[in-house]
């Protein structure tokens, strides 16, 4: 009985922690928007992902357990890989795609993220594909092609950006099952870090090039606490989170809680951006969650 109550404790505190990560990642929308007014996407991209991988590699260092496995030479190409597309290319689509649309939209798109996660846990055996889930994602694609109407606040989003952020999410499913058979035998925190330093690695000339060029001078305070907002807390601290429960849960299920950061980032794009909830927003984004919903209930 005790060894069932904290197994069930330990349960509670890992979904705990998962939706802790996808609520603050939902905050993410709207302080990268509010960064992205003044900081160059690519060049925001490349900072966060710099700083942010220090950090993860400092954290690792001194977090490293010794009865996992380490890495062997062999499999620091494929962590290379999915670095520079779980990281670095997600990065600068979706700072780049959220330049290019409005925060609502972005994590809309974004919620069709478990759907591309389980097409590739299938194809690599992970995950079943049922008629149901089938189902859910065609109803998931309706959702997205009709936020693709023109509306009154059609001025804050666009195609070409929310195709970028459909990108950002691809390169993150990639990501994710990619990283989960890694994980399995090496730890989520190993996996996190050391993609993160080849995504770091990847984008450094272009960060480089870019900071030449720009004046950070004109950058404010709420511009700077924003970028710091989306280093810190959505790429160091989150991923830490998603490290953790990288290990201890399937890849579909992982990313099915991705359902908050619409929700979040939404309700605080009122307030912040002064974005308006729109019936093609609150229909499209219906549709995207319902299909979300139909899916994980297979």
């Amino acid at each position: 009985m005790s060894d069932g109550s904290s197994r069930g404790r330990r349960q509670i505190s890992l979904y705990l922690i998962v939706v802790a990560v996808y609520f603050f990642w939902g905050g993410n929308f709207v302080f990268s928007k509010i960064a992205l007014k003044e900081i160059p996407g690519a060049l925001a991209a490349g900072m966060r992902t710099i700083i942010a991988a220090a950090a993860l590699m400092t954290v690792y260092k001194y977090s490293r357990d010794g009865s996992r496995q380490p890495l062997r030479r062999d499999e620091y190409p494929r962590l290379c890989m999915i670095g520079v597309c779980g990281i670095a290319i997600n990065q600068i689509c979706f700072l780049i795609g959220l330049s290019l649309t409005s925060a609502s939209h972005a994590a809309l798109v974004i919620g069709l993220t478990p759907f591309m996660v389980l097409a590739l846990a299938w194809f690599r055996g992970h995950e079943a594909f049922t008629i149901r889930r089938a189902m859910g994602l065609a109803v998931a694609v309706c959702g997205m092609l009709l936020l693709q109407k023109p509306s009154a606040s059609a001025q804050a989003a666009s195609i070409a950006g929310d195709l970028l952020i459909l990108g950002a999410g691809l390169s993150f499913a990639i990501y994710t099952v990619f990283g989960k058979e890694l994980a399995a035998e090496h730890g989520g925190m190993a996996v996190i870090a050391v993609s993160y330093a080849a995504g770091s690695v990847f984008l450094l000339p272009l960060t480089l090039f870019f900071a030449s060029r720009f004046d950070f001078t004109q950058v404010t305070a709420a511009a700077w606490g924003a970028f710091a907002y989306m280093t810190i807390v959505s790429s160091v601290l989150c991923y830490i989170g998603w490290a953790y429960a990288l290990k201890r849960l399937s890849a579909s299920r992982l990313t099915a809680f991705s359902y908050l950061q619409p929700l979040v980032a939404t309700l605080l794009a009122l307030p912040m951006l002064g974005e308006p909830i729109t019936a093609l927003l609150v229909g499209g984004g219906g549709l995207i969650m319902a299909g979300v919903f139909l899916s994980e209930r297979s």
